[in-house]
């Protein structure tokens, strides 16, 4: 079972699966955090994972700066 590399919590199933050259590539969504990774496996060897981090494309993390910046060219 995968476990997220931010936040170390397991995964159950990936959300989608495809052939990438020659690796075959597993991607999942973090339930707890929001953190999108890839697993790619060459064979049935895990050979690397990519992970976007602070919450990959799922929650939007606005720090007040942004926020300001935003209501200034509304």
């Amino acid at each position: 079972m995968p476990k997220c590399p931010n936040c170390t919590a397991h995964t159950q199933r990936p959300d989608k699966e495809w052939n990438f050259g020659q690796f075959k590539v597993k991607m999942y969504k973090c339930t707890k955090c929001g953190n999108q990774f890839r697993e790619y496996f060459k064979g049935n060897t895990l050979k690397f994972v990519l992970s976007a981090h602070n919450g990959g494309l799922g929650k939007i993390r606005a720090t007040k700066e942004t926020m300001d910046r935003h209501k200034t060219y509304q």
